[in-house]
């Protein structure tokens, strides 16, 4: 068993809540790579796509990959939760290093639900906006898509594409298949608490 349990997943299906409620349970650590890519460049994961497209993307979720490497190569399972960037299975690299230190667990949630929670942040009131949202037109996807998505419907299909594309890729590279309930976030978190407690030596790819 390694020493960290890789979340990953499309956008907007949990993998944060879950994987904050997942370390809290086992008492070690959680890492949001996306956050740490703020936290370290003081420049949103969002801004890197729009600047370097999916390289510069990739290259930011890479370089915390690593500093993750670097902490944990040499630690006793299990020590950490780690949830990673939605586009996180487009790059090689960055697997092949959390591959180093981690169990990858595919969060396959529902990507519909996804959608919904995506058009709800792309919203005018400035409580709720999410500014990566609303630039250049009224409507501004995460994506950087060119042409604009000028309509809530647009985001939705954009989503559903992209999200369609990336779970042929997680299922390709994941080690375990974790299909939530519609249920409390509680108890879709002790699901993957117990996945995790399975016997290590089992042939298990999927609950």
């Amino acid at each position: 068993m390694k020493p960290c349990i890789v979340l990953m997943g499309t956008q907007h299906v949990g993998k944060t809540t879950l994987g904050k409620g997942l370390a809290e349970k086992l008492g070690v650590p959680f890492y949001d790579t996306d956050q740490m890519v703020t936290k370290t460049f003081q420049k949103h994961i969002c801004v890197f796509a729009a600047e370097g497209g999916q390289e510069g993307y990739n290259w930011a979720e890479t370089e915390m990959s690593k500093q993750l490497v670097e902490k944990y190569k040499d630690s006793a399972p299990i020590s950490a939760v780690i949830s990673t960037g939605s586009g996180f299975w487009a790059d090689d690299t960055g697997i092949a290093e959390l591959r180093k230190i981690g169990t990858l667990y595919w969060i396959d949630g529902d990507i519909e639900l996804g959608a919904q929670r995506l058009m709800e942040e792309a919203t005018t009131d400035p409580k709720k906006a999410n500014p990566y949202l609303i630039k250049n037109g009224k409507f501004y996807n995460v994506y950087f898509s060119t042409p604009k998505l000028e309509s809530l419907e647009g985001i939705r299909t954009r989503h559903l594409e992209r999200a369609s594309a990336a779970r042929a890729h997680f299922a390709r590279i994941a080690d375990v298949t974790i299909t939530p309930k519609d249920a409390p976030a509680s108890e879709n978190v002790q699901l993957l608490y117990d996945t995790i407690l399975w016997d290590e030596f089992e042939e298990r790819k999927a609950v």
